[in-house]
């Protein structure tokens, strides 16, 4: 799984080689799963278990399939990671205790009869072919993104409890599609922060992962980057995780991300969510 490609010692190094599993687009490594990452060299570390939040920055795409360094910083309430490739900064994050739910988090249960959004052939989260992933297929309609899973045997840590990297994969895949459908454009994610409230909490046989358009913000005056909000609760209602993820999209992640997508999507489909490239 996730955390069997992390090499980390008590002396604050270690190394990383994540097998093309672990991918988002061809290549990269996926970035729910650089949070899943970051969170298990904590435990490994000796942070205590329990309600925490896990804060990552993507300054530079992570190669899979690629030998990288790891460095280890230890703070009086924090622990962090940076992953290095020849000495340059990829990913940094941090694991804090997390004290209390925010009082507003409220999980949306998604919509009815949406729109399926493609899938794609090896993603971590939405690869349809990719054995050791998510498999999620999600849907959209006029008040957000969601998806309906019950999570497959390598997401599960024995008996009804879930993998801690379920959230942060399925929250992060949802976050890209309301920043890339708000935009109308493609993108990546590239600021991570993802709250596991209930971590240990065991589920009901299913889960609703979800975000809606009206808590999409705009980060700059440009309108480059968007900050997105989703939740990840059981069908029973209780809150799991939520997250806030900025998403940065343009022209230029178009020119390849959206001639994958064009012959996945029905055309009626796709014409409501990218117009300009339809």
């Amino acid at each position: 799984m996730v955390e069997e490609t992390l090499h980390v010692s008590q002396t604050g190094r270690g190394r990383l080689e994540a097998p093309k599993s672990l991918q988002s687009w061809p290549g990269i490594v996926h970035g729910g799963c650089l949070v899943g990452l970051i969170d298990a060299a904590a435990t490994r570390l000796g942070r205590t278990p329990g309600p925490r939040r896990v804060d990552v920055r993507l300054t530079s795409s992570v190669p899979t399939e690629t030998a990288l360094d790891l460095r280890v910083d230890r703070g009086a309430d924090a622990v962090g990671l940076t992953i290095l490739q020849d000495g340059h900064t990829l990913t940094s994050g941090s694991v804090a205790d997390l004290r209390a739910a925010p009082a507003t988090a409220r999980a949306w249960a998604g919509g009815g009869d949406g729109s399926p959004l493609p899938m794609s052939d090896y993603c971590l989260a939405c690869g349809a072919g990719n054995p050791l992933g998510l498999q999620v297929a999600l849907s959209f309609d006029e008040e957000g993104v969601w998806a309906r899973l019950t999570p497959r045997a390598p997401w599960r840590a024995g008996g009804d409890r879930l993998h801690p990297s379920l959230a942060p994969v399925l929250l992060d895949e949802v976050a890209w599609w309301l920043g890339a459908l708000v935009m109308k454009e493609g993108g990546l994610t590239n600021r991570l922060a993802v709250s596991l409230h209930e971590p240990d909490a065991p589920f009901d046989g299913a889960l609703v992962a979800s975000g809606r358009f009206a808590d999409v913000t705009p980060v700059d005056r440009k309108r480059t980057f968007w900050r997105t909000e989703s939740t990840l609760s059981t069908t029973s209602g209780t809150l799991i995780a939520t997250a806030s993820i900025v998403f940065r999209g343009g022209a230029d992640y178009s020119e390849r991300q959206i001639p994958y997508f064009k012959p996945r999507t029905p055309p009626d489909v796709f014409r409501r969510m990218f117009p300009s490239y339809s």
